[in-house]
């Protein structure tokens, strides 16, 4: 069976009698015309249920009205509700304003997003999770003119906005809350390879030596690897020693859940052996009853959705450095140390 045929612009004109420029001209609110043309160009458009392409009406007047989202770890079922959350606040933010987002994902193995994706002309800008392209490639961003934000970065650009979270305060808050219960040996695991990561860790470095405790190497494990191997060699590293670390932090909840798990598996007390704090506060994290630092992540879409719009419009007041408050919840996988 043949689809029928979309009605075009020139099926209007003709039936409403006038040329297709007139017909243009009177549904894009056009120049000047008499009230009975008008009328007869409507008319022949709500007769032939005629509605302008609005990729076309858009690319005419040098916008798509759609913004590029890279997003990334929605197949981590302990970090997919954040992820949605910030997708939703930037998704609310611009629908407000008449403006469509377009998702880019990449699977978790994949290497970096190459930036011509984004300059094909289907977005008018684009908001970055970690990982979605390299500081070469935002810059290239940046060369090209495209109104850039970037999630939980430092952006190489001037040009390119950020969004962040107070990584410093979150594990300010963390470490303190181990020390007031009276830890010593705080260890910490997490990947290095984000800004935010390393941010959080050169805190928890800092806070230590801030309470008089030298930080010890032994304590830490920077090579994270999302495998229940690799958390089964690092608790056994941690543990393992002649004094091992009472408490652990680590760089995300994620993290903290694998950390649990293979500590429950070797019938190790939480907290009574061992202190556990997360980073993030995700569903999966409430439902442990995790200790953890908890970040806006709606808000963080909202905010990013709300510099975009700046962007595209221009707006010299912008600030396009913005740094949200994180909250400490302590739960149950926190308390004071049985020993040392």
């Amino acid at each position: 069976m043949t689809a029928p045929r979309r009605t075009t612009l020139t099926d209007v004109a003709r039936l409403a009698g006038v040329s297709v420029g007139t017909a243009s001209n009177v549904l894009n609110n056009k120049g000047r015309h008499t009230a009975a043309t008008r009328q007869r160009v409507m008319w022949a458009a709500a007769e032939m249920h005629f509605s302008p392409n609005a990729l076309i009406r858009s690319l005419q007047r040098g916008r798509t009205n759609t913004v590029g989202v890279f997003t990334w770890r929605l197949h981590q079922a302990e970090w997919r509700d954040i992820a949605l959350a910030i997708l939703q606040g930037i998704s609310r933010t611009l629908s407000q304003k008449g403006m469509d987002v377009l998702l880019y994902a990449r699977h978790p193995h994949e290497t970096l997003v190459d930036p011509s994706a984004f300059l094909d002309g289907r977005v008018d800008g684009v908001i970055l999770a970690p990982g979605g392209v390299n500081a070469d490639g935002a810059r290239a961003l940046a060369r090209a003119n495209l109104p850039t934000v970037m999630l939980y970065e430092d952006p190489p650009e001037p040009s390119i906005a950020s969004v962040t979270i107070d990584n410093r305060a979150g594990i300010t808050a963390a470490v303190d809350h181990l020390v007031r219960l009276g830890h010593r040996r705080i260890g910490y695991v997490s990947p290095l390879y984000s800004y935010d990561f390393r941010q959080r860790y050169d805190t928890y470095r800092d806070r230590l030596e801030t309470h008089g405790i030298v930080p010890d190497r032994r304590w830490s494990a920077t090579d994270v690897v999302d495998t229940d191997a690799y958390y089964d060699a690092v608790v056994t590293r941690l543990l393992c020693q002649e004094a091992p670390p009472t408490a652990i932090i680590a760089g995300n909840d994620g993290i903290a859940l694998g950390l649990l798990t293979d500590l429950a598996r070797r019938r190790v007390r939480i907290p009574g052996d061992v202190s556990v704090i997360g980073f993030d506060d995700s569903m999966k994290a409430a439902e442990a009853r995790l200790t953890t630092v908890r970040q806006p992540a709606e808000d963080l879409g909202s905010c990013a959705g709300r510099m975009m719009l700046g962007l595209l419009n221009s707006d010299i007041a912008l600030e396009r450095r913005v740094e949200l408050p994180v909250t400490f919840v302590a739960r149950e996988t926190t308390g004071p140390p049985s020993f040392g």
